[in-house]
């Protein structure tokens, strides 16, 4: 996987978006790459500002996503090199749904973790709920 600032990247072949999505699901799944999460995050904003026009749930799906950028990765200027996502359609979502339900497992496993302080993990399992309902309004 190969991880880029968001400035906009001279790639010649940028991997398929489902692909990426797939490929970053997995890492995150890993959990051996502490850049998964805010890639896994900048690609599903990605087909958020890609089909936002096309079904009203994208605003929502967007906006809950916005929130948890805005809250926990704020600094976080990551991107995925891949290819704009295909047009809305059920294998779209479907993909899009395994990747921020992945990014909700990894807030899980976070708030899970003993060694942070008690706000933190309150603070991470509120993200994973919140990642939950993005992916419940793209039936």
């Amino acid at each position: 996987m190969r991880w880029t600032p968001s400035a906009p990247v001279n790639n010649p072949a940028p991997m398929d978006y489902t692909q990426a999505a797939r490929a970053v699901a997995a890492s995150l799944a890993a959990g051996d790459d502490e850049m998964a999460a805010p890639g896994a995050l900048n690609l599903a904003i990605q087909a958020w500002h890609q089909l936002a026009e096309t079904d009203t749930a994208w605003d929502r799906f967007g906006l809950e996503l916005l929130d948890l950028r805005t809250r926990l990765y704020p600094g976080d200027d990551i991107s995925v090199e891949a290819d704009a996502p295909p047009g809305d359609g059920p294998e779209l979502r479907a993909v899009l749904g395994e990747l921020v339900e992945e990014l909700a497992r990894h807030h899980q496993r976070l708030a899970a973790n003993g060694d942070l302080a008690l706000a933190q993990r309150l603070e991470q399992d509120a993200a994973a709920h919140q990642l939950r309902r993005a992916v419940a309004v793209l039936p």
